[in-house]
């Protein structure tokens, strides 16, 4: 068949546009599409760029968060005993004379209980709410219940709250002197600036040879400032306003916190 001009003309257009359309799924289609993922992967990149900018910024007040923490930390702990130094007996040993030098006390002994490690008891008053019944009777506007459970809030609380363990170590004092001197010892101990609590004090003669002297029939001179005074009891016996004393005690320690790196490597 044999085609005229105007049909070449029309074949060569309609051929040109298959080329064309093919060139557009072939080529052009894909690069669209790459692009369009291209700017989905910018966006999400530009996301974690923001995010990690705002990260970076915020590491100098970070940085100044944890050092305020760190020397808040280390200010708290300060009330508590060195774990070097109850380690190290001589230098509990050496605190316990320095009291009983200042005190006048004679300091028999010094022992040491093994560390161990226990929660650490709240101090709060144990309420009972014996009137409970009574009260709902009267409580019409539920005004009473609402005084009472603000009244109790600080022990519930406190019975409430977690225990938190530390390093307690014991240690057993013996000393000997009269009643002021070791009145006096047992308030350079509850004055000492450490976390330490005195469980217990068991005096021997709680009235420091007054009942001896009463006994023997004899009188103990008077005691200036609380001095160390004696009296004959016979056949080379002596009574002294003197008594031993057993202190029991607990000191209370921490692990020190190594200051943190915060700087970048």
């Amino acid at each position: 068949m044999k085609l005229t001009y105007r049909d070449k003309i029309v074949a060569a257009i309609l051929i040109a546009i298959a080329i064309l359309l093919i060139g557009f799924f072939a080529l052009i289609r894909p690069t669209i599409n790459r692009i369009k993922d291209d700017k989905a992967i910018r966006t999400t990149r530009m996301a974690e760029k923001e995010k990690t900018e705002n990260t970076i910024a915020q590491i100098p007040g970070l940085k100044e968060n944890i050092i305020n923490i760190y020397t808040d930390t280390t200010n708290t702990a300060r009330v508590f005993v060195p774990r070097e130094e109850v380690k190290d007996t001589a230098v509990i040993d050496q605190t316990m004379q320095d009291f009983a030098d200042k005190t006048k006390v004679t300091l028999k002994s010094v022992e040491l209980a093994n560390s161990t490690l226990a929660p650490i008891d709240y101090y709060y008053e144990a309420t009972s709410d014996t009137f409970v019944d009574l009260r709902k009777s009267a409580d019409v506007n539920g005004d009473l219940q609402t005084e009472y459970d603000a009244s109790v809030a600080e022990s519930t609380s406190l019975t409430q709250r977690a225990k938190e363990s530390i390093i307690q170590t014991q240690y057993g004092i013996r000393v000997e002197g009269t009643k002021k001197n070791i009145y006096d010892y047992l308030e350079e101990l509850k004055n000492y600036d450490k976390a330490m609590v005195i469980n217990s004090v068991a005096i021997a003669d709680y009235t420091f040879g007054k009942n001896a002297a009463d006994a023997a029939k004899v009188s103990l001179p008077d005691s200036k400032d609380g001095e160390k005074v004696e009296v004959s009891a016979g056949e080379g016996q002596k009574i002294t306003n003197t008594s031993e004393a057993q202190i029991v005690i607990t000191l209370y320690s921490v692990y020190d916190m190594p200051e943190p790196n915060v700087e970048a490597n």
